[in-house]
This record gives structure tokens, sequence and C-alpha cells, in this order.
């Protein structure tokens, strides 16, 4: 199938397949023509490819599972493991963040002290 199908099939962009290829997660034969040529098996894994990313997975991290996701190994343990890595990143960064506001706020009010005692 050409690009545009796989796009259609997927509902993945033809610039993320491209993109996609371009990284090493998805392969396709290239016809006399110059156009690319994707198998049927090719929308599964342009599918998983696209859930992880939705997740917040990197296209770096997802090529490390597509190997595993394509020789059927994949487990669903192995998934709930790197979500739950990933929630744990995410919890990370969120409490970054909200040290990162308290300082914020208490600089605020450094500020407005400093203010007042200027008046």
């Amino acid at each position: 199938m050409r690009i545009s199908e796989l796009s259609a099939k997927t509902q993945v962009s033809v610039h993320r397949l491209r993109r996609y290829e371009a990284a090493g997660l998805i392969v396709s034969q290239r016809l006399p023509n110059g156009y690319r040529d994707y198998d049927e098996k090719t929308v599964r894994l342009v599918v998983f490819i696209a859930m992880s990313r939705e997740m917040g997975f990197s296209l770096p991290f997802i090529a490390e599972y597509v190997p595993k996701f394509q020789s059927g190994q994949l487990t669903p343990q192995d998934m709930i493991e790197a979500i739950q890595q990933r929630v744990a990143d995410i919890d990370q960064v969120i409490a970054e963040h909200q040290a990162l506001r308290k300082k914020l706020i208490d600089h605020i009010g450094w500020f407005k002290n400093k203010q007042r005692k200027s008046k």
C-alpha cells in the first residue's frame, strides 16, 4: 500500500510516517516509480507507535520496543512496567514544577515586601 493509504488506515499523517521511517521504526519497499510501498503488517506497527507517542514515549524509546512488538514477544507486563515508569517520570516533573512554583511565589513575596519598605 502507498503511504497515503497507510496514513488513511492509521490516521497518522504522511509527514509522521516519513519520520517513523527515517527513524528506522517502519520500512517500505520502493516501487520502480519511486513510491513507497508498505505491507499490511505495517498498519498494526504504526498504530502501536502512534499510541506510544500519545502516551509521551520518545521515538528512541519506542525503537527499543519495536522488535519485541513485531516478534509478538512484547507482553502486557512489559507495557505496564513502561507505562508505570512513564507515570513516575511525570510525577517527578510535576514535583519539580511544584517546588519551582513555590520558590517563585516566595520570590514574589520577597519583592513585594521590599517594595513596601521602599515606599
